[in-house]
């Protein structure tokens, strides 16, 4: 109303006069062809908001997976070139990135005097490494935890439940596979690391460098960004044979998963359901015209009588089917995000997605931009079916549709 109350004439106005009246008994179907979009846009908008969610599903499964976009680890733990953290991070769609040291073999003396063998030990910047943790959903932590102690005491720790059980306040010794010592004590709990299972202990490498020099030549790299891993091995091919070092990415990841059949056929299902929707919607909208178009085209043939212009006609039509045009596409999203916070908790998307990441593949996830695409697309798509129509139903001639006697 507001955007006609700024233009000038009388065309606005008669078609929102219209849109409210409901035009005649011949034109009630409209209300039909308003239910029809809105189920059309509930199943689309649904439709979308799965696949939107299987995508973020497969990400998340994907970067749990690889602990960030990108990880480049020495195989039995051998060093990485060097300068290849720093020249890794200039790679054309890299973000960031952060060198590491792990032990995948190390032991914890405990508090009873006894050796914890197995321990995966990670040596790491805690501030990259914590943001690398939140994206992922796994091992989250405060990296002020690990920010206390001076360059003479032991260094602050992160570890697991199990280690937590076997320690107590006092300092204990991280003895490595290679034979060297830190003295570390427990600063806090960590659920996993992004290098993998079992139990775990992180360190800061500001102070691990300070003590010993396995933190001056890493082992492991995290990268973050639209990485892929043939840049990577070239990368490593540049100091020697690359065959000495395992390079994952979560894009080769997402790739492998969501090429399973089985998953394409999940996303084909969803996408046909999306074509049928906006198909259903716009097969409502050409069954009413057709029983309101000898009504509509009267209309416009008298209004051309008193000076209406074939542009002002399709003004006036349109004026008259956008209003319920865009509230069924405004309730139809609605519907569709209700389903979705309902309903979309208890959908196991695992299955679609290929894997399950930590925590369970999330659900069905409400996404505005999926959901207001869908219902823009098939608004639009109505509204241009009516506008086809008017348009075709104006180049009537007018002695056609005002004949003696018509009654409509």
């Amino acid at each position: 109303a507001r955007r006609v109350d700024r233009r000038s004439g009388l065309v606005g106005y008669l078609g929102l006069a219209r849109a409210a009246r409901g035009g005649s008994a011949r034109s009630r179907p409209t209300v039909r062809a308003i239910l029809a979009l809105l189920l059309a846009v509930t199943t689309a908008g649904f439709g979308a908001t799965v696949l939107s969610s299987v995508d973020t599903g497969r990400e998340r499964a994907a970067r749990q997976e690889v602990g960030a976009d990108a990880r480049v680890t020495g195989v039995d733990g051998a060093a990485l070139p060097d300068g290849f953290a720093d020249a890794a991070a200039h790679l054309p769609g890299a973000r960031s990135g952060v060198p590491g040291w792990v032990d995948y073999l190390a032991s914890v003396a405990t508090g009873d005097g006894d050796l914890l063998p197995n321990v995966t030990v990670l040596v790491i910047d805690p501030g990259p490494y914590a943001e690398l943790a939140r994206r992922a959903g796994r091992g989250t932590f405060d990296p002020a935890v690990l920010a206390a102690g001076g360059p003479t005491d032991p260094v602050p720790a992160l570890v697991s439940h199990g280690v937590a059980e076997r320690l107590d306040t006092a300092p204990h010794d991280a003895h490595l596979s290679d034979g060297h010592v830190i003295g570390m004590r427990k600063a806090g709990e960590i659920d996993s690391l992004l290098t993998g299972g079992g139990e775990v202990v992180l360190l800061p490498a500001a102070q691990v460098r300070t003590r010993l020099h396995v933190a001056d030549h890493p082992n492991l790299w995290f990268g973050t960004g639209d990485l892929r891993a043939d840049p990577l091995r070239a990368l490593l091919r540049r100091s020697g044979p690359d065959d000495g070092y395992e390079v994952r990415t979560a894009a080769d990841v997402v790739d492998r998963l969501a090429g399973d059949p089985l998953q394409k056929a999940a996303a084909r299902m969803f996408d046909a359901s999306i074509g049928a929707a906006a198909g259903f919607a716009v097969l409502a909208v050409l069954l009413t015209l057709v029983r309101s178009g000898p009504e509509r085209a009267a209309v416009l043939a008298r209004l051309r009588t008193m000076g209406l212009r074939p542009r002002q006609g399709l003004a006036l039509i349109l004026a008259e089917a956008l209003p319920h045009t865009l509230l069924a596409a405004a309730v139809g999203a609605l519907v569709a995000t209700v389903a979705a916070l309902l309903l979309g908790p208890a959908v196991d998307l695992a299955a679609v997605i290929g894997a399950t990441a930590t925590g369970g593949s999330g659900g069905v996830r409400p996404a505005a931009l999926p959901l207001l695409g869908q219902a823009a697309l098939l608004a639009a798509v109505a509204a241009a079916t009516v506008l086809a129509e008017a348009a075709i139903s104006g180049r009537r001639q007018i002695t056609t549709e005002l004949r003696a006697g018509d009654e409509r």
